[in-house]
């Protein structure tokens, strides 16, 4: 950790914030503690919240209602420039007529800081960020990413209590954005500061975040470390919103005492052992659904992608549902190559039907066919 970043703890205590006359609010009551030093990922729809909750933590818009406290400071009514925030945003935000040096500088320099801490805090930022041989030049002499790395110094240099971040690489191309996310997580790591990382991309938000917020209406709708997210997701919807594949939901019923009756009577899955509802949604996601072929199945390949090493499969059922597979690309089918489905219990989640909440059910860590 950089030795001068103070690491703050935020806490968001039922905020509501609406605009005008509008119907719902823009957040509803959010409780929130951010820890002092995490990366936290606020991810969501658009119109879920991420970008006013950013707002509201920045003071650019006061709250109807709740608190907002940097540590043991209420900032509620603290305006942005004495918050000691720092935000980067979608575009660099970078002065054309500057240099970069010069746009990194700014704020230091409206500090009135000694030039020599200036010069020694910009050479820190800018070699960690790879800018240091790019500071002489304007944002129109550099690169997409090189402005925003540059962007990103001019919110660090000024060792802020809180680096917020509003979707900071989507003006990048995706294997530029997937480069810059790693060096976020290496330079989160060396200086420790306390960051809220905005962004509607399911990857993006599991890949580097200590802990994911997920909005959704305004709402919370779940505060968990990526892995826990993906493995015990508080819902359907959100099983399938943080799902990087589609998420196969399937409508189960109890046929009799050895089989269940899955989309409507179209397959019909060996149970596991243990007591399940009579009636749930199976949430498997497609890289726990096996596909092997059988010259007697009903159930076919509708389409294939090839994705690296591994291959996507819709699969068609005589139903007209469809559910999606993803294996290896030890053995590719073909298109229109009738299939049996398997099930990975071990792995597989149980939703309430009606409510869509995840309901506790343990299943044994067998391997159910379906036919």
């Amino acid at each position: 950790m950089h030795s001068e970043v103070l690491q703050v703890g935020i806490s968001v205590d039922s905020v509501t914030k609406r605009y005008g006359k509008a119907t719902r609010a823009a957040l509803d009551g959010v409780d929130l503690e951010i820890r002092p030093g995490e990366l936290l990922a606020v991810l969501g729809p658009s119109g879920g919240g991420k970008t006013t909750l950013l707002n509201v933590l920045a003071g650019l818009e006061p709250v109807n209602s709740g608190r907002l406290r940097f540590g043991d400071e209420d900032v509620t009514d603290i305006p942005a420039e004495r918050r000691n925030v720092a935000v980067v945003f979608q575009s660099s935000m970078l002065y054309p007529h500057l240099t970069l040096r010069q746009s990194i500088a700014f704020a230091l320099k409206m500090q009135k800081l000694p030039a020599e801490e200036i010069r020694q805090r910009i050479d820190e930022v800018a070699g960690w960020l790879r800018i240091d041989h790019l500071l002489d030049r304007k944002p129109h002499e550099v690169s997409g990413g090189e402005r925003q790395r540059s962007a990103v110094a001019k919110a660090l240099v000024s060792h802020p209590a809180l680096l917020l971040m509003d979707e900071p690489f989507s003006a990048v191309d995706a294997q530029l954005r997937r480069q810059m996310r790693t060096e976020l997580a290496k330079l989160h790591r060396q200086f420790g500061t306390t960051t809220v990382f905005i962004t509607h991309d399911q990857e993006e938000a599991m890949s580097i975040a200590d802990r994911v917020a997920v909005m959704r209406d305004g709402k919370l709708v779940q505060v968990a470390d990526p892995l826990t997210l993906y493995r015990q997701p508080a819902s359907a919807w959100l099983a399938d919103f943080v799902s990087v594949q589609p998420f196969n939901l399937i409508p189960i019923e109890h046929q009799d005492g050895a089989t269940l009756s899955a989309l409507g009577g179209s397959l019909v899955l060996t149970p596991p052992g243990g007591p399940l509802p009579q009636r749930f949604d199976l949430g498997v996601r497609p890289e726990h659904l096996r596909v092997t072929r059988s010259e007697s199945s009903t159930s076919r390949i509708l389409t294939r992608e090839i994705i690296g090493g591994q291959v996507k499969y819709t699969i068609h059922t005589d139903r007209d549902d469809e559910l999606v597979a993803v294996r290896s690309d030890d053995e590719v089918l073909d298109l229109d190559t009738p299939v049996d489905l398997a099930v990975e219990w071990a792995h597989a989640l149980a939703f309430d039907p009606d409510s869509g909440d995840r309901l506790d059910v343990r299943f044994n860590e067998v391997v159910a066919s379906v036919s």
